[in-house]
């Protein structure tokens, strides 16, 4: 693996990292009741989705690629 693969394998992994955090907190607010939880799933699908994308991006893949 040379430089550029592992500085966007890193990227890739800080992106689903910020995503997961992203959504933990959108969970603590649906369990200390200050967000709806009907509102807090559409939140969480729009956050992991959205840093799937960006870390395929990352690493050059289209959708239905394996990595």
């Amino acid at each position: 693996m040379n430089g550029t693969e592992n500085g966007r394998l890193r990227r890739a992994t800080e992106r689903l990292m910020d995503g997961q955090r992203e959504a933990l907190e959108v969970l603590r607010q649906a369990l200390d009741d200050e967000a709806p939880a009907e509102d807090a799933l559409g939140d969480l699908e729009d956050i992991l989705q959205g840093a799937l994308e960006d870390a395929r991006s990352i690493l050059g893949m289209e959708e239905g690629d394996e990595a």
